[in-house]
């Protein structure tokens, strides 16, 4: 990490109400400070800014402009960055290959920062990521049933539990990723391997 005490992050993101509005929420939290937000690739390379930023935040949407690179390997300048996804709206799963982490637009500042934290630790301190969250095999297939866009109903009819029983999983899913939408927990789905883009 930097040689401050809070954490450096740079955004890109061609929307300028986002690229600022995420700016405003994540700045609220005093680990972390905004060092540029820029509205492409292009121009973040061009400005040539500090090499010790921390986080690389970035629209993936805006990398199919530069395929066949992965999003890792147009950073490559940044090989102590974290490099996580801006969601808000489909992805492929193979353009998220390699990425550290997914901050979604619809998390609050507290939830915005929960994630970073949690990033920072699992790459930064070289601790092991955990597969899945520790999510339990029964809240796996419940997340794939949520991600095919199967009702309450359906998923307790599907797997022979109760309604009740289903709600109570997604609480749990919730808590554990993080992720309240459920394009949010599609993403997640796809990106940890749990279900493939020809099943939804």
């Amino acid at each position: 990490m930097g040689n401050t005490n809070r954490n450096r992050i740079v955004i890109i993101e061609p929307s300028p109400v986002i690229r600022l509005g995420m700016k405003k929420m994540i700045e609220e939290n005093a680990l972390f400070t905004v060092t540029g937000v820029y509205n492409d690739i292009p121009s973040f390379k061009r400005a040539k800014g500090d090499k010790s930023v921390d986080i690389i935040l970035v629209n993936p949407t805006i990398v199919n402009a530069h395929k066949p690179f992965a999003i890792k390997d147009l950073f490559s300048d940044y090989p102590h960055a974290i490099i996580a996804a801006i969601h808000y709206g489909y992805v492929d799963s193979e353009t998220l290959t390699g990425l550290d982490g997914v901050l979604n637009i619809y998390d609050d500042s507290a939830g915005m920062a929960k994630k970073l934290r949690r990033m920072i630790k699992m790459f930064v301190h070289n601790e092991e990521k955990p597969d899945n969250i520790d999510l339990s095999d029964r809240e796996k297939e419940v997340l794939v049933s949520i991600a095919k866009g199967l009702t309450n109903k359906e998923i307790a009819d599907d797997h022979f539990i109760s309604i009740h029983t289903v709600i109570s999983h997604r609480r749990n899913i919730t808590k554990k990723t993080g992720i309240k939408t459920v394009a949010g927990l599609t993403l997640y789905a796809t990106f940890n391997n749990l279900i493939s883009q020809e099943d939804l």
